[in-house]
């Protein structure tokens, strides 16, 4: 078990780097890296829930990066990158169930949201954003089997695709009320 209540911060990448198992993670303050991946689970890792009400960053790509296997990640904080995605399941990269009410976002380019590999179940709340100031909100060229979004999911800024879903691959069940009361949802793929 490891609980963050101060700040875990590293100058160049990988706040925290797991290529073993780790039972719970919670964090209520700051998980960062000046460089890449605040956070990054490998192939040989395991996680199996991931808490947090604070500051997940990375002043390059990925906030958290994923390559194992996380059983659940529920984020009512913040999980952000400057460049690229903020977070990102690779290919090989297994989630269980993804919880945010919180933001997901990547603050300078690309995707929020990566999933290249499996989500079994994505919930975005009222509360959740999941956002990239270019190209797409969620990319998705994985397999998503339940996607249910209440929040917003959005791209912005002056260049870029600026859609909040793109998926190329399977999303088999998407659930969504964006637009009942305020901007639509954009979808492409």
């Amino acid at each position: 078990e490891l609980i963050n209540n101060g700040i875990i911060t590293a100058g160049e990448r990988e706040g925290i780097r797991n290529g073993g198992t780790i039972t719970i993670l919670t964090n209520t303050d700051e998980i960062s890296a000046d460089g890449d991946q605040a956070i990054n689970n490998r192939a040989a890792g395991t996680i199996e829930t991931i808490t947090n009400s604070g500051t997940i960053t990375a002043g390059g790509k990925e906030g958290l990066r994923n390559k194992g296997t996380i059983g659940t990640i529920t984020n009512s904080g913040t999980i952000s990158a400057v460049g690229r995605y903020g977070l990102f399941n690779y290919s090989n990269g297994t989630i269980t169930e993804l919880n945010n009410s919180g933001t997901i976002a990547s603050t300078g380019d690309d995707y929020g949201l990566y999933n290249a590999g499996t989500i079994t179940t994505l919930t975005n709340t009222t509360s959740g954003t999941i956002s990239a100031d270019d190209d797409y909100g969620l990319k998705n060229t994985g397999t998503i089997t339940t996607l249910t979004n209440t929040g917003t999911i959005f791209a912005s800024g002056n260049s870029g695709n600026k859609i909040g879903i793109y998926n190329s691959s399977t999303i088999t069940t998407l659930n969504n009320l964006q637009g009942a009361s305020g901007s639509a949802l954009t979808y492409d793929g």
